[in-house]
């Protein structure tokens, strides 16, 4: 009972897993350039859920090229068997219809694209805070008191080499 049975009903562009690399990338540029969690948080996280619904044009635009088959214009989803799922159609108004996104009207696509970008966000801080109690890196060090924790520093030694002075890169 357990594999992708669940899955099976949902859009074709809704379970790619690339459709994650562009808001990915605006995630790491936003770290990379402000060098802040907090930014990245809001701007970085905010542009990982907005990038969702774009990253599919990139993929599923060859998808959509007419062709002929047996005297009957197609597109290559259609042929292909795929349910690409357009809003505005009446398939995808049916299934708005039986959800709770009918009270919206026809601002759906909009309204889930920032409901997408807020979880983003909170994810975002969810796990940095996850990682940060968790998974921090801490090394004990031989100092005037003894043994000590030092958990900020990435070489335990600080700049100048070993406590002692004498230190290999000196």
């Amino acid at each position: 009972p357990w594999g992708f049975y669940w899955w099976s009903h949902y859009p074709i562009n809704f379970v790619i897993p690339s459709i994650m690399i562009p808001g990915a990338l605006m995630l790491d540029i936003t770290l990379y350039l402000t060098r802040s969690w907090l930014v990245t948080a809001l701007i970085g996280g905010g542009f990982f859920g907005l990038f969702f619904y774009p990253g599919n044009w990139v993929i599923f635009g060859p998808t959509h090229l007419p062709i002929v088959v047996e005297g009957t214009l197609l597109s290559m989803a259609d042929y292909m068997g795929h349910m690409y799922v357009r809003t505005g159609t009446p398939e995808y108004v049916r299934l708005i219809e039986q959800g709770s996104l009918r009270t919206f009207g026809g601002h759906t696509t909009v309204i889930a694209a920032f409901f997408s970008a807020f979880v983003s966000m909170l994810m975002f801080v969810v796990w940095w805070y996850l990682g940060k109690v968790y998974c921090t890196a801490f090394f004990y060090v031989k100092g005037k008191r003894g043994r000590v924790v030092q958990r900020d520093d990435v070489t335990a030694f600080g700049e100048e080499g070993f406590p002692e002075g004498k230190g290999e890169f000196q």
